[in-house]
């Protein structure tokens, strides 16, 4: 099940934003006093795959910047996938399709480099890191002897199978202004816990619109 993802970029809500003029970059000193509304930002993404396996992804998420340049975030996960011809049925070879929804999300640190270097466009750097779980329903067990295979030989029997997936993100990223308030985010990650049933292939790239409020 391992895809890689292209990022479409897509800004939740406020688009006419866009056609406002643009901003200083991070590092630009805010031109409001700092409150708890001005702290938060939403934003996400959307992902498209297609071919052999069709995937879909929405991912909506939230952010408050807490201390300093610490930015703490939720995001929620959904995945839809269509796998064309995935499994071999070896007793008849016959090819077997299936769809499945993932639903999850994570929680996740964000820190900019401002404080080391402010007005700099290096300060708009961030290093981050993320827990993801993830859960979907697939029609067939693994199980050993079975007499469906995937692409990966691993045997399965029919029936449905829960299965679970807990992720752990690290990497960076920049940030770049686009409009009034309204930001892109470019990362690079990296899975310290990949396994056989994540969704992803490293390195990860994402790519994220988010508005701050």
């Amino acid at each position: 099940m391992k895809q890689i993802l292209f990022f479409l970029i897509f800004t939740w809500l406020l688009l006419p934003a866009l056609a406002q003029d643009s901003i200083p970059s991070l590092s630009a000193k805010p031109r409001n006093p700092d409150s708890f509304w001005r702290r938060l930002s939403v934003g996400g993404n959307l992902g498209f795959q297609f071919g052999s396996v069709t995937g879909i992804t929405v991912s909506p998420e939230v952010a408050i910047r807490t201390v300093d340049q610490l930015h703490v975030g939720i995001r929620l996960q959904y995945q839809y996938y269509n796998f064309k011809n995935y499994f071999l049925n070896l007793d008849n070879g016959e090819l077997l399709s299936y769809e499945s929804s993932v639903y999850g999300g994570g929680v996740y640190l964000r820190y900019y480099l401002y404080s080391l270097f402010p007005r700099n466009f290096l300060g708009n750097f961030f290093a981050h890191i993320e827990y993801e779980y993830l859960t979907y329903s697939r029609p067939y067990t693994l199980t050993y002897g079975g007499h469906i295979i995937d692409p990966y030989g691993n045997p399965y029997e029919p029936g449905k199978q829960q299965v679970e997936i807990n992720s752990l993100f690290v990497g960076g990223g920049y940030h770049q202004p686009i409009g009034n308030r309204v930001f892109l985010d470019l990362m690079l990650l990296f899975n310290l816990n990949d396994s056989y049933n994540s969704p992803y292939s490293n390195p990860i790239f994402r790519i994220g619109v988010g508005v701050g409020l």
